[in-house]
This record gives C-alpha cells, sequence and structure tokens, in this order.
C-alpha cells in the first residue's frame, strides 16, 4: 500500500487498513499494516468525540448566557431552541467514560469569553458570573435541559 495513501485518500486508506486489521484479527499474517497512522487514528477518534461533546455543551452554554445576558431580546425563543439542540447533540454523543476528561468550568470559561466576543447593540447585558462549575454528568443526563442549564447560570 502507497504510503501517501493516508495524505491523499483517508476513506480508501481506512478501508484497506480495517480490511488487514479484521485478517490479522482472524490469525493471518499480514506485514503491510500501517501502524504508525493507525494508532494516530485511534487515538484521534478519542479526541474527536469528546471535542464534539465539548463543542456541542459549549454552544449550549453561550446561548444560555445570551438569554441570561438579554432576557427581554427578539431571540430569546431562538436562543433556548438551540439550547435544547445543542444540548441533545451532547447527550447523544456523550459516553460515561468522558466524564473524567470534561472540566464545565473550562467549557463556561471558555463560552464565556466566546460570549464577549459576540457583538451585540443595543442593551447592555445583564451581570453575568464569571465562574460557573458543574458536573458534566448532571448537564448531559437527558433530562437535563435548557431551563436547567439557565438556573445553573442564574444560581452562580
Amino acid at each position: 500500500m502507497p504510503d501517501d495513501l493516508y495524505h491523499t485518500d483517508i476513506l480508501a486508506w481506512s478501508r484497506a487498513q480495517a480490511d488487514r486489521l479484521r485478517r490479522v484479527a482472524a490469525g493471518e499474517r499480514v506485514n503491510d499494516v500501517d501502524w504508525a497512522h493507525v494508532i494516530e487514528e485511534v487515538e484521534d477518534v478519542g479526541r474527536s468525540q469528546l471535542a464534539g461533546v465539548e463543542s456541542f455543551l459549549v454552544m449550549a452554554l453561550l446561548h444560555a448566557l445570551k438569554v441570561a445576558a438579554w432576557p427581554e431580546h427578539s431571540a430569546v425563543q431562538h436562543w433556548e431552541s438551540e439550547i435544547i439542540n445543542f444540548l441533545a447533540q451532547a447527550q447523544i454523543r456523550f459516553e460515561p467514560g468522558m466524564r473524567q476528561h470534561i472540566d464545565g468550568a473550562a467549557l463556561y470559561r471558555r463560552a464565556l469569553w466566546q460570549f464577549r466576543k459576540t457583538p451585540m447593540r443595543g442593551t447592555p447585558p445583564l451581570p453575568l458570573p464569571e465562574s460557573v462549575t458543574f458536573d458534566p454528568a448532571q448537564v448531559l443526563h437527558e433530562e437535563f435541559g435548557a431551563t436547567d442549564l439557565l438556573d445553573l447560570i442564574r444560581g452562580a
């Protein structure tokens, strides 16, 4: 297998490597597994899954910050629906083993940073807490929703 296939057609490379790994698992001796890249990709899968959950949580927090900062804004209903969507996407992708790797306080800081970069004309925002700490398992529970996230921020 050409070494450049990994860089030129990742889908073809991954299919070929999966085929080789199946053959290895079946007991066949296979010499052309691209071990270095296979290992790298396996590591990337976990990081990518975690980053996806964290990204959805940051987006949910960002929209919750908007609602908390401008509760009378005409976009509140839209922001609340976005919170529901982003939480649902995070909840679908969440695996219990991720809990120990998610830092809720850090995610809140990232969302607050993004919030402060968001241009809004008109009414200045209401004060927001500088920090919010939460247990990822709590927020990622399927019963946890937009109102719960807003209560978490308002209660900090």
